[in-house]
């Protein structure tokens, strides 16, 4: 029996363009009582979605499980139009990541044992092979270390063994990245350019491991659709500490706008696709199964340019990037 402490999931599946497919992932991660789906967040150009989920530890777990489930029956990644899209966002698997982070008062470790079980249980009953990284993981290993070690950029090598699960991936399936760590903020900056390399140089420079980078920050560029459905380059960072004063995402926001206009580029806007630290604490609040969780407020981060679509389905909020036609 897992320990009774409040946990939160942003499942990433390679699914953003059709609504029918994502209604009923979102269905199956809103089945199980006592963890609540409160966000879907979209993206057409990638072909992926991140779904939240919080609540107690071990509903999160069966949700998650449940979510997998209907994921791997709905999405193939061997389907033709996936063969012709050079946009899609890097990934190894159908389900391609699921990170478990602790919510409030929660411990890393209670994140982890949700982790550890949920990869246990798809490796064992879905046959799906499983990676562990963090805290879920007896080295620690961090997720892009892990990544490295397999083809999820592109050159990587494909020499990393499953944790849990078969020994070889399906074609249709992929393998699952599964683990544990203190909270990570998704946040894009678009830039207004198609050249690529100046989007990959700015996104080294305010990289943490960069001398004078950020704290906590990890960045890539891509090429992605914008509002006006000109092409952008997008500044895609992981935020891992996104309650500091200089790796929050309005800091990093500033930097990368000022290295922007330093090369003459003008910056679209700014958005992140998770909910901020303090914006879980407020949802877990606000779901019926918070009673018994003591809760920690968060840090208010201000998001600059945040302009979300969202689209009314339940009290499920379903977003997509600014300027982006809704799912419907």
């Amino acid at each position: 029996m897992l320990k009774r402490a409040a946990v939160c999931c942003f499942a990433n599946v390679q699914e953003g363009r059709s609504p029918r497919i994502l209604r009923e992932i979102a269905e199956a991660a809103g089945s199980v009582p006592g963890a609540a789906l409160v966000r879907v967040f979209s993206d057409r150009t990638f072909d992926r979605s991140g779904l939240c989920i919080l609540g107690e530890g071990e509903a999160v777990g069966d949700a998650v499980v449940a979510m997998v489930t209907k994921a791997l029956e709905r999405i193939d990644l061997t389907s033709e139009d996936r063969q012709h899209n050079n946009r899609i966002h890097h990934h190894i698997g159908a389900v391609d990541l699921l990170p478990f982070h602790p919510i409030g008062s929660a411990s890393l470790e209670d994140a982890a044992a949700v982790s550890r079980s949920v990869a246990m249980r798809l490796g064992r009953d879905l046959h799906l092979p499983v990676l562990l990284y963090g805290a879920a993981h007896h080295s620690g290993k961090d997720l892009r270390s892990l990544r490295k070690t397999t083809s999820f950029f592109r050159s990587g090598g494909k020499g990393a063994q499953p944790d849990f699960g078969p020994s070889t991936a399906s074609d249709r399936s992929g393998i699952t990245v599964c683990g544990a760590s203190e909270y990570v903020v998704n946040f894009n900056v678009a830039l207004a350019t198609i050249k690529l390399d100046a989007g990959t140089k700015i996104a080294k420079a305010v990289r943490a491991v960069t001398e004078g980078g950020m704290e906590g920050v990890e960045a890539m560029a891509y090429i992605h659709t914008g509002p006006d459905g000109k092409d952008v380059v997008e500044v895609a960072c992981n935020l891992k500490a996104p309650s500091s004063l200089q790796g929050n995402a309005a800091a990093v926001f500033a930097r990368i706008a000022s290295l922007a206009e330093t090369s003459g580029i003008r910056v679209v806007h700014g958005y992140t696709t998770n909910p901020t630290p303090d914006q879980l604490v407020a949802l877990l609040a606000q779901t019926p199964h918070a009673r018994g969780f003591t809760l920690v407020p968060g840090v208010a981060m201000p998001v600059p340019n945040a302009g979300w679509a969202p689209l009314g389905d339940g009290n499920v909020e379903w977003l997509v990037p600014p300027g982006e036609a809704p799912m419907i």
